[in-house]
């Protein structure tokens, strides 16, 4: 899995390639609909980062998503499995707390 480090983006960032991928470099979207479609893109190659991504606009309702648990848990899941820290986090987060799924505190100390 590809990643790029906090030092790459802040060198793209001070070159003025602040508002393009530093993967591609290709212009950032500004439309919600060119968001999903680019994360879309990621997370159907099996990007654990952008399935997390993905997760979190589901879990808040973000870009014009309804507001979907279920489906956030799901991703996480997926991501976490793929190796993501944030999603284990995320899982951690829900499950402990019972927000928009049932409590369980044991399993979310096992994401932790």
């Amino acid at each position: 899995m590809k990643r790029v480090c906090d030092g790459c983006d802040l060198a793209a960032t001070q070159r003025g390639m602040g508002n393009n991928c530093p993967f591609c470099r290709t212009h950032r979207p500004s439309d919600n609909p060119s968001k999903l479609a680019m994360i879309q893109k990621r997370v159907n190659k099996g990007d654990a980062e952008a399935i997390a991504l993905l997760g979190d606009w589901y879990y808040h309702g973000s870009l014009g998503l309804n507001r979907n648990v279920p489906r956030a848990i799901e991703l996480w899941t997926r991501a976490a499995e793929l190796g993501s820290v944030k999603a284990h986090y995320e899982l951690g987060l829900t499950y402990y707390c019972g927000d928009g799924a049932e409590e369980d505190k044991p399993r979310g100390i096992h994401h932790w």
